[in-house]
């Protein structure tokens, strides 16, 4: 443990001591001059020199010190190098309480929700939602924690919200599994995307194919198709440009925003771009490549969309297999916990130093009281 200043050049103000001690002198130095007539007529003689003297040391004493503080508190001392090992016990929400107390014998420890901010767990208060994912969470608190403090983390059997990797902080976690009953999985439907279309007169042959597609996603709804000249409309369906005109400036600042772009094999590119292969069929055939421009990409089928060209057109799958390649499936979050336990191997975290600033603004604040306590009654004594 060491004793660090953050701000160094706050020791300027110990200059305000000098304060103090020239307002006693000051003070000492009044005098009150009285005219005899008997005197008037007396030569002066000089005054004997005298000896600086203090009255009032106590408040005196009292004012230095607590002008000392105030430099202290500018300088912003702090602590490094604590050492904190009181164990940690972390319970994910939705745990019973009574069960995790039950599974972990730590009455000294200090309990925590495995949650946002990391609340203490106090008898009476409702669980805090488990709002952010598992591995996330526990990365934090390892982070936050004192290198040297034990952790325990009592988590149900079966986990939800996960990411894609096995957590791996900087210290061994006790992994405390409690049984409890699996929670169902809420189905999660995935709509299919709208099309909107934009075609020249070569590209109206190939809609009977996107008109079929469309009769599978939506079968109450027409496909949205229209001469290239008129520009697509705003929202979120996934735009197929079938013409050998380039791509409108508009729509291709409207994919560097996140938005999907169909365009046709005429559909000129740029010599530079970067293509990379996105879909083929059975027989190793490419349908679909992804091209990459200026911050922009969009997917470029590779072949003109008729069944001569293209066999894949007529198998029954085409549909969903179009609708995997526009839209990416979610990523599985539900894992067991026995399968998800962390492990150690991680780089430890430093830890901020923890200031003094508290302590010294409590110090101060006594002995501003003390002061005005001192100074009040000198002034009493001098009206008795």
């Amino acid at each position: 443990m060491s004793l660090l200043w953050l701000f160094p050049a706050g020791f300027l103000a110990l200059a305000a001591l000098l304060l103090p001690l020239l307002i006693h002198l000051a003070r000492r130095d009044q005098q009150q001059l009285i005219d005899f007539a008997a005197l008037r007529w007396l030569s002066a003689k000089p005054r004997p020199r005298r000896r600086i003297r203090f009255d009032e040391w106590p408040l005196l004493l009292v004012r230095l010190l607590l002008l000392a503080l105030l430099a202290l508190l500018l300088a912003r001392p702090a602590l490094n190098g604590l050492i904190d090992a009181t164990p940690r016990v972390a319970v994910l929400p939705g745990l019973e309480l009574a069960k995790a107390r039950a599974a972990v014998d730590a009455p000294q420890a200090k309990w925590l929700w495995l949650a946002k901010d990391f609340p203490r767990i106090d008898e009476g208060t409702a669980a805090p939602p488990a709002n952010q994912p598992v591995a996330s969470l526990l990365r934090e608190l390892d982070a936050t924690l004192p290198p040297e403090a034990p952790l325990t983390v009592i988590v149900p059997s079966v986990l939800q919200d996960l990411d894609a990797q096995r957590p791996r902080l900087s210290r061994v976690v006790q992994w405390q599994i409690v049984e409890s009953p699996a929670a169902t999985p809420a189905a999660t439907k995935t709509t299919a995307p709208q099309l909107q279309v934009r075609h020249d007169e070569a590209g109206t042959a190939a809609l009977r194919y996107l008109r079929a597609v469309n009769q599978a996603w939506h079968p109450d709804a027409a496909l949205d198709s229209r001469q290239d000249s008129r520009l697509f409309d705003d929202g979120a369906a996934v735009r197929v440009w079938l013409s050998a005109r380039s791509i409108p400036d508009a729509t291709l600042a409207w994919t560097r925003t996140g938005g999907t772009l169909l365009v046709d094999a005429r559909t000129p590119i740029p010599a530079d771009a970067q293509r990379t292969t996105r879909w083929h069929d059975d027989n190793g055939n490419v349908l679909l490549e992804q091209i990459s421009h200026a911050n922009a990409r969009w997917l470029r089928w590779t072949t003109a969309l008729d069944a001569t060209s293209m066999p894949s057109l007529l198998d029954a799958h085409f549909p969903q297999q179009l609708q995997a390649q526009l839209q990416a499936s979610p990523s599985p979050g539900r894992a067991t916990a026995a399968a998800m336990s962390p492990h150690p191997g991680a780089d430890a975290y430093p830890q901020p130093a923890r200031e003094l600033a508290p302590w010294l603004i409590l110090a101060i604040a006594l002995l501003f009281l003390l002061e005005r306590w001192m100074a009040t009654a000198r002034r009493r004594r001098g009206h008795a």
